[in-house]
């Protein structure tokens, strides 16, 4: 799944200004991500950590802790020492045989965003801002595609608020259907030029 992400950045990103790469770097970050997720197998005194191009073995007593991570059915193995390359082991869950510790309780104040949800808030930002960027780059280059057209402009709105709908309804049960309609609304709204 990270190479053909890395694949699909790259062809879509292939022929643009340099500047515009640097939209592609969350894309990138992700697959990076994506890369470096590890299946844990408890083994008594010790775990065992295995990764797409390594496997180590790593002493129970180096253990901190697990938590859960901002990312669903992902998990993070705090250890007591940095792990390359973001200071912690992640984990896909239904990969591990490990148990993960529940998510430490959240304030009493029922208006306080539980990082869960601040989480999927961003995701859904960086959804809309990186479809209206792409759809930015895309119509700036000198062949790209613009909506200029009275008509395709007003197709373009209700499509996009049509998306926004269907962003809204199924957020909460599918946040990831929800960011790709985000994305593909901003995109058409970024396709229009005035």
């Amino acid at each position: 799944m990270p190479a053909l992400l890395t694949a699909w950045v790259c062809a879509l990103f292939y022929g643009m200004p340099p500047l515009y790469w640097l939209l592609a770097l969350p894309l990138l970050l992700t697959a990076t991500f994506m890369s470096t997720l590890a299946e844990i197998r408890d083994e008594g005194r010790r775990k065992r950590d295995k990764r797409l191009w390594s496997s180590m073995d790593v002493p129970k007593a180096d253990v901190v802790g697990t938590a859960r991570s901002a990312l669903e059915g992902i998990g993070a193995l705090q250890l007591k020492r940095f792990v390359f390359p973001w200071g912690k082991i992640y984990f896909v869950s239904a990969w591990s045989k490990l148990g993960v510790a529940q998510p430490r309780e959240s304030r009493t104040d029922s208006d306080a965003p539980s990082p869960a949800s601040a989480g999927a808030a961003l995701w859904s930002l960086a959804a809309a801002v990186s479809g209206f960027l792409a759809a930015r780059a895309m119509g700036s280059s000198p062949h790209g595609f613009r909506i200029e057209t009275s008509v395709v402009r007003v197709a373009a709105c209700i499509l996009a608020g049509a998306l926004c709908v269907v962003f809204a309804v199924s957020r909460t049960r599918r946040p990831s259907f929800a960011n790709v309609t985000m994305f593909l609304g901003t995109f058409a709204v970024g396709l229009i030029h005035w």
